[in-house]
């Protein structure tokens, strides 16, 4: 089976996005620390979390968006 996607997963709940890029962004920065300091051996983890926080924002800018009418 897939895995249910970050998308997928807040546009269900949308209550936790807020706290969801909070802790996306603590990650980061500890995965950068670690990486400047040569002890991160999965260096890919740097560029799923910022494509997370880039979806996360997505989300975001789709929900301000106003609705458009057809007619």
């Amino acid at each position: 089976m897939a895995k249910e996607s970050l998308l997928d997963r807040l546009r269900s709940k949308p209550t936790e996005a807020p706290d969801e890029e909070g802790k996306l962004r603590k990650e980061l920065m500890e995965l950068r620390i670690q990486h400047s300091s040569g002890q991160l051996k999965e260096t890919h983890k740097i560029r799923e979390i910022r494509r997370s926080i880039a979806q996360l924002k997505t989300l975001d800018n789709e929900k301000k968006l106003p609705e458009k009418d057809d007619g």
